[in-house]
């Protein structure tokens, strides 16, 4: 189902952003346990390009240890892209796409 979803947006978002100059970046921490668990997880610690990561969130003013969802959209808000990344990885490398 997902990558049905992921086509009808891409259709989509292809159809709406032709003349589009202007795109918001953001992200968002997505956490999976509490900072002060995250020495004792051991979830997806088997490879460590999929392994989660510490990282700091600016807008709360707190570390977490997770991954992070980063947003690209249109002034609009239509979606360009949607990509989960390491919790360390800033905005920066999206601001390229």
């Amino acid at each position: 189902m997902f990558l049905f979803l992921e086509e009808v947006r891409i259709k989509l978002a292809s159809h709406f952003l032709e003349i589009e100059n202007y795109f918001i970046v953001d992200s968002m921490p997505l956490e999976i346990c509490k900072f002060a668990r995250h020495r004792r997880v051991k979830i997806c610690k088997n490879e460590f390009e999929t392994a989660p990561s510490k990282g700091f969130c600016t807008s709360q003013n707190n570390w977490f240890y997770g991954y992070k969802l980063h947003g690209v959209c249109s002034l609009n808000g239509i979606f360009h892209s949607l990509d989960n990344t390491k919790a360390e990885v800033q905005d920066v490398p999206f601001l390229k796409m």
